[in-house]
């Protein structure tokens, strides 16, 4: 670990990997994420969603719905996504 060189591939390596890799994963995810209709957006495209008091997949209409962190799971914005047909339904903040 004396090796300075070898300290600058590491420190180089993790710098690459977080600015081709990580920053460029979140900055797609903001954009399909805010393209996404929320909720109510959602509930008024499809009126035959809304199953009791449950929202159901307008694909197959599977009621469990999954949310899902943007980044990471402690995520303030979340998509839902039916884990049946794994289609992304709308979005909440």
């Amino acid at each position: 670990m004396n090796n300075p060189l070898f300290l600058l591939i590491v420190l180089v390596f993790f710098i690459f990997y977080w600015v081709y890799y990580c920053a460029g994963r979140k900055r797609a995810n903001r954009a399909g994420w805010q393209a996404l209709p929320t909720r109510e957006q959602y509930l008024i495209l499809h009126p035959e969603s809304r199953v009791d008091d449950q929202i159901a997949c307008h694909h197959c209409g599977h009621q469990h719905l999954q949310a899902q962190g943007l980044v990471h799971l402690a995520d303030f914005r979340h998509q839902y996504a039916c884990p049946h047909c794994r289609q992304v339904l709308f979005r909440t903040q």
